[in-house]
């Protein structure tokens, strides 16, 4: 198995309401917008970006509780939007709230 695992801290930007699958799962999508100062060639950069995200089960469950605007850490895995969108998606698995 190869290592697919992303962790993220950002603020949620865009918020969908929680819906359920028809198998009666949660499902959650959101947009995390991503500010920080990375190194790399060492210089120090700003980056900036923001990611499509969903969660399933409790975890979305859980997420669909936080605001809008709410600053959180985000684990989990990408995989594409859907089978004819190659764009990476961040499946999240776990997340802790940093700020409300």
């Amino acid at each position: 198995m190869s290592i697919n695992r992303l962790e993220i801290e950002g603020r949620v930007v865009v918020g969908e309401s929680l819906r359920y699958t028809p198998a009666g799962i949660p499902v959650l999508q959101f947009r995390l917008a991503h500010a920080s100062q990375q190194i790399e060639a060492d210089r120090e950069r700003t980056v900036s970006c923001e990611i499509d995200a969903q969660a399933f089960g409790e975890v979305a469950t859980r997420l669909a509780a936080c605001k809008t605007d709410s600053y959180l850490t985000l684990t989990g895995f990408l995989d594409r939007k859907g089978a004819r969108n190659p764009m990476p998606n961040l499946h999240v698995t776990e997340f802790k709230i940093i700020k409300e």
